[in-house]
């Protein structure tokens, strides 16, 4: 098993659009991840590149780089910043967002 858990919420921002949440846990016991670690880490089947997709969690730099990459098909891309309570986006396809945009939203709940 991966220590790293990768999850899809269906989801919306506070302005009402839709995107899915991927949130990403960290597994091990004392929280820390290698390299290695990335090796068969594959996105949630139930993707649905034609929407967004916000990535939250606490990982390193270099996973949420890698994450921003394989989320590269979706709509748009963002990653979650708590200190601004929303997503900033930092790829896009669509008009609906732009870059650097900052989407408020909530958390979803954990399911």
């Amino acid at each position: 098993m991966n220590p790293i858990e990768l999850k899809i919420i269906p989801h919306q921002t506070q302005d009402g659009l839709a995107y899915q949440h991927l949130r990403l846990r960290i597994t091990t016991h004392d929280g820390i991840i290698t390299p290695d670690d990335l090796q068969g880490l594959k996105l949630p089947e139930d993707v649905q590149f034609s929407q967004g997709i916000v990535i939250e969690g606490r990982g390193a730099i270099w996973l949420y780089g890698y994450l921003v990459h394989e989320c590269h098909p979706a709509a748009w891309v963002g990653c979650y910043d708590p200190r601004l309570d929303g997503a900033v986006v930092v790829a896009t396809h669509k008009h609906e967002v732009s870059i650097g945009q900052v989407l408020k939203l909530i958390l979803p709940a954990s399911i």
